[in-house]
């Protein structure tokens, strides 16, 4: 798998820090050689699981596009998924999904708790173009 650190969302992002964005926004125009025409895969895997006083918590992660980086003018969810507190379980991929088409300029997640919030958990996330990820 290419790891670049150029495709880094989030690195270890506490999930007591959520609701929020992810820690890097992604500036499609300046990749590398290494992807450049390359069909790009975004993966979300938790480091360490998730968890809430109440046990019944949600996540839901949006993945974000804009043509300001600082996600101020036309902000476009391309997907989202919602994942509970029970598939938020340590060194798992939670979501592995082709970059959707309509990506402007700038890339980011947006996470979005639901009732409960977090009380511990990190999130990994970045963009590869090698889809066999385990």
């Amino acid at each position: 798998m290419i790891k670049d650190a150029h495709l880094i969302l989030s690195e270890g992002q506490l999930m007591t820090t959520f609701t929020g964005a992810s820690t890097n926004v992604i500036d499609l125009t300046k990749l590398g050689d290494a992807v450049a025409g390359a069909e790009l895969y975004l993966v979300v895997r938790v480091g360490t699981a998730g968890d809430t006083a109440e046990e019944d918590g949600t996540l839901n992660i949006a993945i974000q596009t804009d043509s300001a980086e600082a996600f101020d003018t036309a902000v476009v969810n391309l997907a989202e998924k919602d994942l509970t507190e029970a598939e938020l379980t340590a060194n798992t991929i939670v979501w592995k999904i082709k970059l959707p088409p309509g990506c402007k300029q700038y890339l980011r997640l947006y996470f979005t708790e639901g009732a409960h919030a977090f009380t511990g958990g990190t999130i990994d996330a970045f963009l590869t173009p090698d889809v066999n990820i385990a």
